[in-house]
C-alpha cells in the first residue's frame, strides 16, 4: 500500500494500484479552488480503490448535505463516515458541509459523474478535525490505462444552497447541460399507481381523469401492471412488454379517450428488468449484469447493442403506434456490475457499464424526441445526476406514500441541485377519513415541486376535493414564481423549517415550523402555514397590508401591520397575503 503526500495541498493519496505516475495539481486558486488528479497506470488495468484524504479544522460546522441524505444531515465519526455514493445512474458527486446559519463551509464536487465514486466525511475524535475522503473506483471498475478528474472545493461563506447551485452551473460548463424541458412536465399530474396499483381498469381510470382534469391535472401516468395479467407485484413478467388484453383491451381507445379530455398520456417501463418468467428471458439471460431472485428478474447489460436496440425498438414502436406522450423509465439505478457480470467483451460494443448506460439513455431519448420534440421522460430519485438530466426532463421524489416530510425534503433537495429541471413530488395519497389539514400538510409539502396526485376521487370527501382544487388552482396561477423563482431554504439541519421562491415581484413561502417570516418590501408575499399550529409571525420593516385566507382559499379578514413582529391569526394550512 502506497501513501503519498502531495506538496502544498495537505491532501494525501492512498492506493494499492501500481502506478506509472500520479499528480495532483491546483489549476484554480481562491475561495473556489480546483485540483486536477491525473493517474497513469502504464497499461490497461481494472483499478481498485484509489483515495484522496485530508483534514479540515472543524470550526463552525453543523451538518452534512448530500443528494441522498434525506432525513440524515448529521456529521458522524471518521470510523463511520457519512458518504455520497454516485455513478451515472445514481447520486451526484457532491457533498456540502454547512453551519447553523445555513452557510457553506466546504462543498466538494467532482467533474466525473459517470464512474463510481464515494465522497465521505467524519470527525477525527483525537483532533477535533473533519476528515474528508474521496474514493475512486470503489467497486468493479471499467478497463482503463489513464484517468483524470477535477476536484472542486468551494469554501465561500455563502448560503450552502448557493454553493450547490454554482456546482450545477459548473457541471453545465463542463458539458452536462439539462435537456429541453417541455411545458407539459410543469403541470400537475395524476398517477394511477397508489390509487390502482396493478389493477388497471380502463373505464375507471378514464373517469378518474375526468375528475382529475376538472380539479386541475393535465397528465395521467399509467404505472406497472399494463404489461401483465399478473397482479402480485414483483417483476417476473417484465421484459416482454406485451399489453395485457384483460386489463387494456384497446390501447388506442384508452389513449384517445385521455387525449379527448385534454390530458397527456405517460406510461411506465422498468428499464433494466428482464423477468425470469418472461418469454424473452432465454434470449437475454446471457446478456444480463446480475440476477435479482428476490424480485424475480435479471438486470439487462447495456454494454450489448442488442439489449439497447431491443429497448429502443419497443419504446419507439409503441409511441408511434399509440401516440403516447411520455414514458416513466424506472429503476435506472439498478444498472451496476457485480462479480457475476459478463466479461465477454468481444460481443459488446463498449466494455464500461457506465458508458453502456449513457449510450442507452442517449439512444432512447434521441429516438423518442425525434418522434415528438415535446416527449416527456420521467426519472426518479436517486437517478438524478448530471448525466441523467441530459436525457430526462422531469424528476420525481422517491416513493414515500403518505409521508409529507419525505416529500418535502425530496422536492427541496431536487430543486437545490437540478438547476431548472422539472421536479415532481412523489404521488400524494391519503386516507378518505383524514382531516382537511392532514391533506393540506401533504399538498404544502410539495409546493415547490410539480404535484402528482394518486387517489380515487369517488373515495375521498367533498372537503378534500375542494381543498385539492383550490391548491392546484393557486399553484398553477403562481407556478412561475414557485418553479422558476430564486429558491431559498432555511434550517437545513431541521429538514427545512421554511422555503420560499421569489420572482417578478411575487414570493410564495411555506412555513413548515413556527418560524418568523420576514416580509419582503419589494414583492407581494403568499405565506402558507404548514407549522401544525394556528398563527403566523410576520416581521416587517414598515407598515404593510395583509389578507388572511382559509385552507380553502376563502378570504377571512384583512388589515395592516406596523414595523416589527406581528402575530396574524392564520389557521393551520391557511395563507396570509402580505402586500
Amino acid at each position: 500500500m502506497a501513501y503519498f503526500d502531495f506538496e502544498k495541498t495537505g491532501i494525501c493519496s492512498k492506493t494499492e494500484n501500481e502506478l506509472k505516475s500520479e499528480s495532483f495539481v491546483k489549476i484554480k486558486d481562491g475561495d473556489v479552488s480546483e485540483y486536477k488528479l491525473s493517474l497513469d497506470f502504464g497499461k490497461d488495468v481494472y483499478p481498485t480503490v484509489y483515495s484522496l484524504i485530508w483534514e479540515e479544522n472543524q470550526v463552525d460546522m453543523m451538518g452534512f448535505w448530500s443528494s441522498k441524505g434525506y432525513f440524515e444531515k448529521h456529521i458522524t465519526a471518521d470510523w463511520y463516515m457519512r458518504n455520497e455514493v454516485s455513478r451515472t445512474a445514481t447520486g451526484m458527486p457532491v457533498v456540502s458541509i454547512f453551519n447553523k446559519g445555513n452557510e457553506n463551509r466546504i462543498t466538494i464536487a467532482l467533474s466525473d459523474p459517470a464512474n463510481a465514486t464515494v465522497l465521505s466525511a467524519g470527525v477525527v475524535e483525537e483532533k477535533g478535525n473533519l476528515r474528508f475522503k474521496i474514493d475512486f473506483f470503489p467497486d468493479i471498475s471499467p478497463l482503463m490505462s489513464k484517468y483524470e478528474v477535477i476536484v472542486r472545493i468551494d469554501r465561500r461563506k455563502v448560503p450552502f444552497y448557493q454553493s450547490l447551485k454554482d456546482t450545477k452551473s459548473w457541471w453545465s460548463e463542463l458539458g452536462f447541460k439539462n435537456c429541453y424541458i417541455p411545458e407539459s412536465t410543469r403541470l400537475p399530474t395524476y398517477s394511477a399507481w397508489y390509487s390502482y396499483h396493478q389493477e388497471i381498469d380502463v373505464e375507471a381510470i378514464i373517469e378518474e381523469c375526468r375528475h382529475a382534469k376538472e380539479l386541475g391535472m393535465d397528465t395521467i401516468i399509467i404505472d406497472d401492471g399494463w404489461q401483465t395479467d399478473d397482479s402480485s407485484r414483483g417483476y417476473a413478467y417484465c421484459g416482454d412488454w406485451k399489453i395485457s388484453k384483460k386489463k387494456i383491451p384497446d390501447m388506442k381507445y384508452f389513449v384517445d379517450s385521455i387525449h379527448k379530455l385534454g390530458m397527456k398520456f405517460v406510461i411506465w417501463f422498468s428499464v433494466p428488468y428482464m423477468g425470469l418468467k418472461s418469454e424473452n428471458f432465454e434470449r437475454f439471460k446471457d446478456m444480463c449484469l446480475k440476477k435479482r431472485e428476490h424480485i424475480g428478474a435479471s438486470v439487462l447489460d447495456p454494454r450489448y447493442k442488442e439489449v439497447r436496440d431491443f429497448l429502443v425498438d419497443i419504446y419507439t414502436g409503441y409511441v408511434k403506434e399509440y401516440g403516447w406522450d411520455g414514458l416513466k423509465l424506472d429503476f435506472i439505478d439498478s444498472f451496476s456490475p457485480d462479480k457475476t457480470s459478463s466479461t465477454d467483451y468481444e460481443k459488446m460494443d463498449c466494455v464500461s457499464v457506465e458508458e453502456g448506460v449513457s449510450r442507452l439513455l442517449s439512444e432512447v431519448a434521441t429516438s423518442l424526441k425525434k418522434i415528438n420534440p415535446e416527449f416527456m421522460i420521467e426519472f426518479r430519485q436517486s437517478y438524478v445526476g448530471p448525466i441523467m438530466t441530459q436525457h430526462g426532463n422531469f424528476f420525481r421524489v422517491t416513493d414515500c406514500p403518505g409521508d409529507p416530510m419525505m416529500n418535502r425534503i425530496g422536492c427541496l433537495n431536487l430543486r437545490l441541485m437540478l438547476g431548472g429541471a422539472s421536479v415532481h413530488s412523489d404521488m400524494l395519497m391519503w386516507n378518505k377519513n383524514d382531516t382537511p389539514e392532514g391533506v393540506g400538510y401533504q399538498l404544502l409539502a410539495c409546493m415547490f415541486g410539480v404535484p402528482q396526485i394518486s387517489v380515487r376521487f369517488n373515495d375521498i370527501s367533498e372537503e378534500q376535493k375542494r381543498l385539492l382544487k383550490y391548491f392546484l388552482s393557486f399553484w398553477k396561477e403562481h407556478r412561475s414564481a414557485i418553479l422558476d423563482g430564486d429558491l431559498e431554504v432555511f434550517d437545513v439541519e431541521a429538514n427545512y423549517s421554511m422555503a420560499k421562491s421569489k420572482k417578478d415581484g411575487e414570493c410564495v413561502a411555506v412555513l413548515y415550523q413556527s418560524v418568523v417570516y420576514k416580509a419582503d418590501g419589494d414583492c407581494v408575499s403568499y405565506v402558507f402555514n404548514s407549522s401544525g399550529k394556528s398563527g403566523v409571525y410576520v416581521e416587517s420593516d414598515k407598515e404593510a397590508s395583509y389578507e388572511i385566507y382559509s385552507i380553502y382559499g376563502e378570504k377571512q379578514s384583512e388589515g395592516k401591520i406596523g414595523a416589527g413582529v406581528s402575530k396574524l391569526d392564520v389557521d393551520k394550512c391557511g395563507m396570509v397575503k402580505i402586500i
